[in-house]
């Protein structure tokens, strides 16, 4: 986080510097103009002239690159620059006061900017404002620092007023365009995660309409195949209408899911009916013997509805898959505000801490998905002596 700041902060001094870049450079050569002019005036000076000419350059060149230097050489940029000026108003005296009063406040204001901090400029602008007394000291003496003082102060505030609410505006635009940056980055962010919740609900979806009903298609070709094998044609017949029923079943659903992801409404479901409906069918089609306690839920929301019905389906599904079980009990019930969806059978069992780490195996992913969704919790407990139990909490 600190370096994020640091960052921050050196992108606004930058940004600071390189906007200003112009009109310092203006102002500049608008003083080395009106110091040449006086000088000129008072007494030409070929040679110093020449000379005071390339410190300005110098002057203008550091002025120019100084955002190069606001890392370790801040203090090393003014005074170097503090020292061209002392320097440049000692070649051209008659020039000096403008030269003094029209660098060293800007010098002063734009330590503001460089540093952020106002003992360290309250340390540049004694070491300059020394400087300034002890150069018209020198040149017109010290009698005539009362005139000189007030002048330095009037421009100083101007300066000084100006740099301050430039700098408020240019920091208001970084700070807006950082945001903006922060906010165009949680939008990608959040495009990113949509996307994935939506191909996680596309698969959750696929697997609890096709590949559910596919595989329970499967078993009751199975179970016909059996039948008929044992001549029992009557019982084939049966299992036959009941499979033409899931196949109807399972083609609404995969209707259903297509619509849902066209249009994110739910219908109303009967959800005491669902259940018990679904759990009519898997005793028709399984031999395991199926108990069940379901309550008349109220309150409970369309999306919860869903995906609790999606939960009990994939729960008895894999019972009937891979429990070998004799036996399933199934409670749905209201505690206290929570929905609780119950499933127990005396089958095998399974690690259930390896859930999720199967390619292919993504039936338990997919409880746990949906629980989430819905705020719910979920816990499995698995073991070869006892069996499967699948417990959902989900908050009415």
């Amino acid at each position: 986080m600190n370096i994020k700041n640091d960052r921050s902060s050196v992108y606004k001094i930058t940004e600071l510097l390189e906007v200003s870049r112009v009109p310092i450079l203006l102002w500049i050569i608008l003083v080395y103009s009106g110091a040449i002019l006086l000088q000129f005036i008072s007494k030409p000076l070929i040679i110093q002239t020449i000379v005071f000419t390339f410190i300005i350059a110098v002057h203008i060149s550091l002025y120019w690159k100084c955002d190069l230097l606001i890392g370790n050489y801040r203090w090393l940029y003014f005074f170097f620059q503090g020292i061209l000026i002392i320097i440049s108003s000692f070649l051209v005296p008659s020039g000096s006061p403008v030269i003094l009063i029209g660098l060293l406040p800007i010098l002063i204001a734009q330590s503001i900017t460089i540093f952020q901090n106002n003992f360290k400029v309250f340390i540049v602008f004694i070491i300059l404002y020394s400087s300034y007394c002890v150069t018209i000291g020198i040149t017109y003496g010290i009698e005539e620092l009362p005139i000189f003082i007030p002048i330095l102060f009037i421009i100083l505030t101007i300066v000084i007023f100006y740099s301050v609410t430039y700098n408020r505006q240019v920091n208001a635009r970084v700070r807006m365009e950082y945001y903006l940056q922060e906010l165009e980055e949680a939008h990608q962010k959040v495009e990113e995660l949509t996307l994935l919740n939506e191909r996680q609900r596309m698969a959750r979806d696929l697997h609890d309409t096709l590949a559910q009903g596919v595989a329970g298609l499967i078993m009751q070709l199975e179970a016909i195949e059996a039948h008929i094998r044992n001549g029992n044609t009557k019982r084939s017949q049966e299992i036959i209408k009941l499979s033409m029923q899931q196949a109807r079943d399972t083609l609404k659903d995969a209707r259903k899911a297509i619509d849902d992801l066209r249009a994110k409404e739910l219908k109303d479901i009967d959800f005491y009916r669902a259940c018990v409906e679904k759990l009519v069918i898997f005793s028709e089609t399984n031999p395991i013997k199926a108990e069940y306690e379901i309550e008349q839920i109220q309150n409970l929301s369309g999306v919860k509805k869903e995906h609790s019905l999606y939960i009990l389906s994939e729960c008895l599904t894999n019972i009937s898959k891979h429990s070998k079980a004799k036996k399933v009990k199934v409670t749905i019930k209201k505690e206290q505000d929570f929905l609780l969806i119950e499933v127990a059978d005396d089958g095998i069992g399974f690690p259930a801490h390896q859930v999720g780490k199967y390619i292919g195996k993504y039936g338990l992913l997919g409880l746990k998905e949906r629980a989430r969704i819905i705020n719910g919790s979920l816990d499995i407990v698995s073991s070869q002596e006892t069996g499967t139990t699948i417990s959902v909490r989900i908050p009415i």
